[in-house]
């Protein structure tokens, strides 16, 4: 169904908790074997694709990637921070790529908390201009956030920003570890009352948004575990990685997805050889079953936890192990939400 294209691991920030392995080896992906890759996705029938990285567009030939992806006619989403999307490269977004929505990162509500993030002075600023540029443009835009021990006061504002926008805000309250092992950024993590508070404040903007539509301001966590259940009903898997959904680095290297950080094959193998042959994503499918089994078993705890595989792996070698973050959710779901369990 999808498919996540990291074109490069460059980037024109610096961010401290940045995840890429910037150390991969390998012979980076050429235009034709992008081209040849993205004949063989439209031949496979895959609905979507989304260009990241890094930064997407320090790829040279980001234009003619993601214009071809345009030309065979998937739905396209551009994870970008947006720090280049501005003026003739704005326009040539609009105008060549005509993208879905454009995804781009923000670290704060102010200056000097995104800009010690990002580590680039000035970088706020100019978020904060291109965002509006490309909303004057028609450019559909959503805001990802990392929640971190630098912006986990700054919440209130970095909504208030998106709203003034129009655009969704997106915050993921747990730092990862690099993508090679290293587990550095996660001394970055937000303290336990920033996470709290992540979660009040859900509840507070939920709450007002449904007395805003007239309908039932209550908001009960049981709800949302009961329909994060039914979202799987008539799937045996916990996610969609390694079925319908693969990564892909920017050496070629595939991936179940872009937490789950196991090569199962290289595009330059074929795509469609490696997925429908390659006894390592049938591993993997495997272990996304066990996994629903896993979680099921917690009851609606575990439904709420937002238990990654890749994650897990990442964390242990394990993608069945309750890392430290998900196991702290499970113990905050229990505690704080879920008391009778």
């Amino acid at each position: 169904m999808s498919v996540l294209m990291e074109l490069t691991y460059a980037c024109n920030l610096d961010c401290e908790f940045c995840y890429n392995d910037l150390g991969l080896a390998g012979e980076p992906l050429t235009l034709a074997e992008y081209y040849t890759l993205l004949d063989e996705l439209a031949d496979m029938g895959v609905l979507n694709i989304t260009f990241t990285g890094g930064e997407p567009l320090a790829n040279k030939d980001f234009f003619a990637i993601a214009g071809r992806a345009r030309d065979l006619g998937f739905v396209i989403r551009i994870k970008s921070n947006g720090h280049a999307l501005r003026g003739a490269v704005a326009k040539r977004l609009r105008e060549e790529v005509d993208p879905y929505i454009v995804e781009v990162s923000l670290h704060g509500s102010t200056a000097d908390v995104h800009d010690r993030q990002t580590r680039v002075p000035g970088s706020f600023d100019r978020l904060l201009s291109n965002l509006a540029e490309l909303r004057a443009l028609g450019i559909r835009i959503k805001v990802n956030s990392t929640l971190t021990r630098y912006n986990e006061g700054q919440l209130e504002g970095m909504y208030h920003i998106c709203d003034d926008l129009g655009a969704k805000l997106q915050i993921d309250p747990e730092v990862k570890p690099r993508d090679d092992g290293d587990r550095t950024p996660v001394a970055l993590m937000a303290s336990e009352a920033g996470r709290q508070r992540l979660n009040e404040l859900h509840k507070e903007r939920a709450m007002a948004a449904a007395r805003a539509e007239g309908s039932s301001d209550q908001f009960d966590l049981r709800e949302v575990a009961v329909a994060l259940r039914e979202q799987r009903v008539g799937s045996d898997k916990h996610c969609a990685a390694g079925a319908a959904h693969l990564a892909i680095d920017p050496v070629g290297g595939i991936l179940p997805c872009v937490q789950w950080r196991v090569t199962v094959g290289n595009v330059r193998e074929g795509l469609r050889h490696v997925f429908e042959q390659r006894a390592a994503l049938a591993e993997v499918r495997d272990t996304t079953r066990a996994v629903k089994r896993m979680v099921d078993g917690l009851g609606d705890a575990g439904q709420i936890m937002n238990f990654c595989p890749g994650a897990a792996h990442t964390y242990s070698g394990d993608p069945l192990s309750l890392y430290a973050p998900a196991t702290e959710r499970l113990a905050v779901a229990k505690r704080h939400f879920l008391p009778v369990l």
